[in-house]
């Protein structure tokens, strides 16, 4: 036989209910924390290694952003570089595609470390997956933070 407290399960669902009205502040947290993530990876890829064949400008970095979407239950983080060439850098010359670079992002035990191949300023034509290892990063902070939410709710 099984017993059901329908005030008790009412109960949970309006503190489920509650922890779903933070997305828009988790979002925004998250957004925020995805840009910087994203600088960091244009630097540990482009900007802070050797230099070499190509003049490097500000362009790429200048092209980073971030944006959130966020209503009462649902919640979105798009990260993106809006440069003609960002999917060159992306995905670099050797083949490499944006479904093997999202596997090799989700792999990665620490999803917060910029992800990166060994692309340089000698080595351009490798991929730099900044976008991507930006956007697992977003998915996995927006699994974190609304996961402690939901646990802070149903104490």
């Amino acid at each position: 036989m099984i017993k059901m407290d329908m005030r008790a399960l009412t109960n949970a669902l309006v503190k489920l209910e509650a922890a779903a009205d933070s997305l828009p502040q988790i979002a925004e947290q998250v957004k925020q924390e995805t840009l910087g993530h994203l600088i960091v990876g244009s630097e540990v890829n482009i900007y802070r290694t050797e230099p070499g064949r190509y003049r490097r400008t500000d362009d790429y970095r200048q092209g980073l952003d971030a944006r959130a979407r966020a209503t009462r239950h649902t919640a979105t983080i798009t990260a993106l570089n809006d440069v003609d060439y960002a999917l060159s850098v992306e995905v670099g010359r050797a083949g490499m595609t944006i479904p093997m670079l999202q596997q090799l992002a989700l792999l990665r035990a620490n999803p917060d470390d910029p992800l990166t191949l060994g692309r340089s300023g000698q080595n351009w034509t490798v991929a730099a997956p900044i976008v991507t290892a930006a956007q697992i990063y977003a998915l996995r902070r927006m699994q974190e933070l609304f996961a402690q939410k939901v646990r802070a709710a149903l104490r």
